[in-house]
């Protein structure tokens, strides 16, 4: 049977990252198959976590027409989707895996995943980090969801940031108010 979705769920199933039962992994895949990879492994029900975020593009204006918007449901990890299995197997059967980097420091990479599915989960901003900018200092978040979460703050545009970043898979930026953090 297809697949009639255009977005897969983020996290199947919806748990913690933490409460995984198997070693995760980092597919990386050919270019714009992640989503497409979220659904066979939903299919085959294996474990995985391919965090999304909302890009809206503004489409050009038709004469007498305002501008109309339109929003995308894109991979924060460009090419890279985790999922939790003992051993892979068939992972290349799919088409999509260019391929398969093992987490060696699991206890690391649940620490890091679980921050960007934390931050998510809330409903913070985070967005790919496209820019390869210089951190300007170290900080830990002292209140809210992300309370205990330490990183490096970037200005971008006028607006504070804090880069989280998975070992294996990429950075990502999080929305702060500079109230929410302490420098260490």
């Amino acid at each position: 049977m297809k697949n009639t979705q255009t977005v897969p769920p983020t996290r199947f199933p919806d748990r913690l990252i933490e409460k995984a039962e198997a070693r995760w992994w980092i597919a990386k895949t050919k270019s714009r198959q992640e989503k497409q990879l979220a659904f066979d492994f939903l299919e085959k029900e294996i474990e995985y976590y391919l965090p999304l975020y909302k890009k809206t593009y503004l489409l050009p204006a038709k004469p007498g027409c305002k501008r109309k918007k339109r929003f995308y449901m894109l991979p924060l990890f460009t090419g890279y989707i985790a999922f939790a299995q003992d051993s892979p197997h068939d992972i290349y059967k799919t088409g999509r895996v260019v391929q398969l980097i093992e987490v060696k420091n699991q206890q690391r990479f649940i620490k890091e995943l679980s921050v960007v599915y934390r931050a998510l989960d809330k409903g913070h901003l985070v967005l790919p980090a496209t820019h390869n900018i210089e951190p300007e200092m170290e900080v830990e978040i002292i209140k809210g969801a992300l309370k205990g979460v330490r990183g490096k703050v970037l200005n971008i545009r006028n607006s504070r940031f804090l880069m989280l970043s998975v070992e294996g898979m990429g950075k990502a930026m999080v929305r702060v108010g500079t109230d929410s953090v302490r420098e260490i």
